[in-house]
């Protein structure tokens, strides 16, 4: 259960930039149109010997363009539907610190707070240290807080104990000592997250997954609102592992995600329509998500400009589309990516329901020719 989490998302981020480059692809007509992304996903879904493969864009003030192939477990007949849900990993987190932002704007929670000063009420013995440490460097994973390992992936599979308890179980036995890693060093670690979980928990009252639903999943007015939830997917793809060259469905149950309280690290799933949806608010000005000093503050690579991962995004850069973000999530079962092109002012995801490195070669195959297509002079 350790390999749950996946490497840093910047050496995901920049396999991903060099799996195909702009300038190697053929010239393809913009912008991405259903036919052209129809033709992808079903060649690419052949090349790959993948299960399933979905994929989106969506420009601002447009609508999104989906497109699906293959089945929803290996050995099934039933197809993808463009409606299905799929698990997007870590691509969780930039949501988490997209709700505290929330929390910020309506005077719940500060900017620039200490992890000792969210957790002062909670935990009886901080160790001074923690003083030094912001919410924001838990959200560019610059805190220090170090790794969970199997031990705690395989405590909190059985524990039963409310997940507000569980986490902030786990916020105690950390903050006892101080940082196990250099603070200001970027270290990418579930645990940062699901530290600022357990602090949205304490600052709303609130498990994390009833406070995102609350004030992200559910935004009064949003068109994603029903389609969010937590964990494997009850219908739809199933995730799978690879045992033996073989590809095996991890089922549905618990076991086939990690542990819930690893919550506002990486356990939601999503339509990819309602998926797109949520990820353009991260760009359209005209969006009452967030406001555009939230946004800008989320986007804004920390703690510095020459930094390259902000809150929950990689930061890279294309001569031809600019200023790109980027992340790649997996519980080892899925794999999902998601980008914000600014400049184009549009969203992509690409998605598959199983992990490997030909999986992860197809996503990035994928994302460069949209990428491409971005590019791509209109007619």
């Amino acid at each position: 259960m350790a390999g749950r989490s996946l490497p840093s998302p910047l050496r995901k981020f920049a396999a991903l930039a060099g799996a195909l480059s702009l300038s190697a692809l053929p010239a393809i007509a913009a912008p991405v149109t259903q036919t052209w992304l129809d033709e992808q996903v079903e060649q690419i879904h052949e090349d790959y010997g993948l299960i399933a493969l979905g994929a989106g864009v969506l420009e601002v003030g447009g609508e999104p363009v989906i497109a699906v192939a293959g089945t929803e477990s290996s050995g099934s007949s039933i197809p993808v539907a463009k409606d299905a849900a799929w698990h997007i990993g870590s691509n969780t987190k930039a949501l988490t610190a997209l709700l505290y932002a929330r929390l910020v704007e309506q005077g719940a929670a500060d900017w620039g707070a200490s992890v000792a000063s969210l957790f002062r009420d909670e935990v009886d013995a901080i160790n001074p240290a923690w003083n030094d440490v912001t919410i924001e460097d838990l959200f560019a994973h610059r805190s220090g807080v170090g790794q969970i390992g199997p031990v705690w992936l395989l405590s909190r599979a059985a524990d039963e104990s409310p997940l507000t308890a569980q986490r902030l179980k786990t916020v105690r036995a950390r903050l006892a000592e101080p940082p196990p890693g250099k603070i200001g060093a970027f270290d990418y670690s579930n645990l940062n997250y699901i530290i600022a979980g357990s602090a949205i928990e304490v600052i709303t009252g609130l498990r994390w997954e009833d406070a995102i639903r609350a004030q992200v999943f559910e935004f009064e007015g949003s068109d994603w609102a029903a389609d969010w939830g937590f964990g494997a997917p009850q219908s739809g793809p199933v995730g799978h592992n690879k045992l033996f060259g073989f590809k095996v469905g991890a089922g549905r149950d618990s076991g086939a995600d990690n542990p819930p309280a690893l919550g506002p690290a990486g356990t939601a799933h999503a339509p990819i329509e309602s998926h797109l949806r949520l990820l353009a608010t991260f760009i359209d000005q005209d969006s009452d998500l967030m406001t555009e000093s939230t946004r800008q503050k989320l986007l804004a690579p920390w703690p510095d400009e020459d930094a390259d991962y902000a809150m929950g995004w990689g930061i890279g850069s294309r001569d031809e589309l600019g200023r790109v973000y980027a992340h790649r999530g997996s519980n080892t079962m899925w794999l999902s990516h998601v980008e914000l092109v600014p400049e184009k002012d549009a969203v992509l995801i690409v998605n598959t329901n199983i992990y490997t490195e030909r999986a992860s070669e197809a996503v990035g195959a994928f994302v460069s020719a949209i990428e491409a297509q971005f590019a791509a002079p209109a007619d």
